[in-house]
């Protein structure tokens, strides 16, 4: 299915082409969960700014791609190449070279910013693709073309006919955002000094000895906490207002 949202910019300015592999490699696994190229946990709550679907094929250990719109049939694409070239599947058996594949675009929600590709074939895929597009499709009827998801990075369960229950990826919307912000918030100014005492003059006192005496050592100030790092994220980003169940009940609402 296309998709209304674009890839992500890169070099500053407009798309770059056809490249669809951006920033660093999101995977997914049932024994790994989400990790990214190097195997390390990816942060678990992303920025979905783009998706699509595109073609691939891995020859020579390297991915090729057919991204332009609307992509051809695999099937026909695979008939041309003989099943002798074809790779051996899981299930032992040849494999088409190429595949429907979906890809999804996050940036880390914390404080890098940080961008990710997560793109995958297979079935745990396209469902966690297509629960994500709808989510997006109604929110974007509701509040307009612009608007983005925060996700949590999760898995869920799904029953294969053949293998029986299976695991899945799955990117679970908590918040919706819209660009534009206000830039990172300033730190919190600290209270006006405060009087000790009564505000009325001093009581006149006899006088005292003038010979030198002890002075106490003055105490210690308070350290400031150190203020969080902003979340590069969220700072340039605006919050969107739920939707309500009323909206999503509203006969007016354009669903065709």
């Amino acid at each position: 299915m296309d998709t209304n949202v674009p890839s992500p910019p890169s070099n500053g300015g407009g798309l770059s082409g056809d490249r669809v592999r951006r920033g660093t490699v999101a995977r997914w696994s049932a024994t790994t969960g989400w990790v990214d190229r190097d195997g390390l946990p990816l942060p678990d709550t992303m920025l979905v700014v783009g998706y699509t679907t595109v073609l691939r094929r891995w020859k020579d250990k390297k991915p090729e791609y057919i991204t332009e719109h609307p992509l051809p049939d695999p099937k026909h694409l695979n008939a041309a190449i003989p099943v002798e070239e074809w790779e051996i599947g899981l299930d032992g058996d040849p494999t088409p070279p190429w595949k429907l594949t979906y890809v999804i675009y996050m940036v880390d929600a914390g404080k890098t910013g940080g961008l990710f590709t997560y793109a995958h074939d297979t079935y745990g895929a396209m469902l966690c693709f297509n629960n994500l597009e709808e989510a997006i499709g109604v929110m974007r009827l509701l509040r307009g073309e612009h608007v983005l998801p925060i996700v949590h990075l999760e898995k869920r369960q799904w029953k294969s006919p053949k293998y029986g229950m299976q695991t899945r990826p799955h990117l679970q919307p908590i918040e919706w955002r819209t660009p534009g912000g206000g830039g990172p918030k300033l730190a919190p100014q600290s209270p006006p000094p405060q009087l000790i005492g009564p505000a009325t003059a001093p009581t006149p006192t006899a006088p005292t000895s003038t010979a030198p005496t002890a002075q106490s050592p003055a105490p210690a100030a308070t350290p400031t906490p150190p203020t969080p790092p902003a979340s590069t994220v969220l700072d340039n980003t605006k919050p969107v207002k739920p939707v309500t169940v009323a909206e999503l009940v509203a006969d007016e609402i354009p669903w065709k």
